[in-house]
């Protein structure tokens, strides 16, 4: 099913790269070790989204990982969460509440 919303790339320097490798081979026992020199030359990005509640207007950037892990994409064309302000179901991606209210 075709993504209703825009996500947020962010990509990661070298630096952050390299952190990432050795903090994973820190912790890797019983796993293969990852070469931190070839994973530096890969594109990694950290992915999110930013939500809007349509009750309340809180807004929030959260990590797209932990959105998927809820959301059922089989079931509805974006994710719906609760506000962590107002406890309303009525948080949507910015794209999504952008179309409900008539904005942009």
């Amino acid at each position: 099913m075709p993504k209703h919303f825009n996500t947020i790339k962010r990509y990661l320097t070298n630096e952050e790269k390299c952190d990432r490798a050795e903090y994973f081979n820190e912790f890797c026992e019983g796993f293969e070790t990852v070469d931190v020199e070839a994973f530096v030359k890969k594109d990694i990005f950290d992915e999110s989204i930013v939500l809007k509640c349509l009750n309340c207007g809180f807004q929030e950037e959260v990590d797209y990982d932990i959105i998927s892990e809820m959301w059922n994409e089989f079931e509805s064309d974006y994710p719906e969460s609760y506000c962590m302000k107002c406890n309303k179901p009525d948080v949507v991606p910015l794209d999504v509440y952008n179309r409900i209210k008539g904005l942009k």
